[in-house]
């Protein structure tokens, strides 16, 4: 992790760069935490930061184009509560986050790797879900939104054990994301939601 050396993502406050940029953020004194995995263009991300100015939004994502973008529109936008971070998601949990440190956490339209032999790529994985949940304050929630049923129904046998109450259902479009526009234009209309709510601590 921190490995990029490009100039622009040293020069950018939005862009965690190195291991200082991430120890500055002092999660412990940040208050309310929310994190988006995968953000994608970005647009849930600046609405909910926009929405709530007083809580602290760290969005990971493994494209670097899509960070520099994405912090160009939190620049423009005159955001100043949005970090963001290259990583994957489960080295970001595994190697950052502390236990009971997240408030919120969201992915939308994940990558459902719909090859059988891909599926070990998916991420939410039992080993996945347990650390999400150590990593979340009791009470705090998850939520999971994907276009993909056959992958909404492999992350539901994932969840016994990972010490969270588990709401599913379909639901409209609401998100407003690339992904989600790209779904209606192909007349989808009914996604699936998978909303996790800490109810045990799991020790991971």
């Amino acid at each position: 992790m921190f490995m990029d050396t490009r100039a622009a993502f040293y020069e950018n406050p939005v862009i965690i760069a190195d291991r200082q940029a991430w120890e500055e953020i002092n999660l412990k004194d940040a208050g309310t935490i929310e994190v988006e995995i995968g953000f994608g263009s970005g647009e849930y991300l600046l609405r909910r930061a926009s929405e709530y100015p007083d809580r602290l939004f760290i969005g990971i994502e493994k494209k670097s184009g899509l960070i520099t973008e994405l912090a160009k529109k939190v620049a423009i936008h005159n955001i100043d509560n949005i970090r963001l971070l290259e990583s994957c998601a489960s080295n970001a949990f595994t190697h950052l986050f502390p236990a009971c440190s997240l408030s919120r956490a969201y992915s939308l339209f994940p990558d459902p790797w719909p090859k059988r032999r891909h599926i070990k790529y998916r991420l939410f994985s039992p080993q996945y879900l347990r650390l999400l949940n150590n990593r979340l304050i009791s009470g705090c929630e998850a939520l999971i939104v994907t276009d993909s049923k056959d992958y909404y129904n492999w992350v539901l046998k994932q969840l016994p054990g990972t010490g969270f109450e588990v709401e599913n259902s379909t639901i409209p479009a609401q998100f407003d994301t690339r992904f989600e526009r790209k779904w209606l234009e192909q007349d989808f209309r009914t996604f699936f939601r998978i909303l996790l709510r800490k109810t045990e601590h799991i020790e991971a």
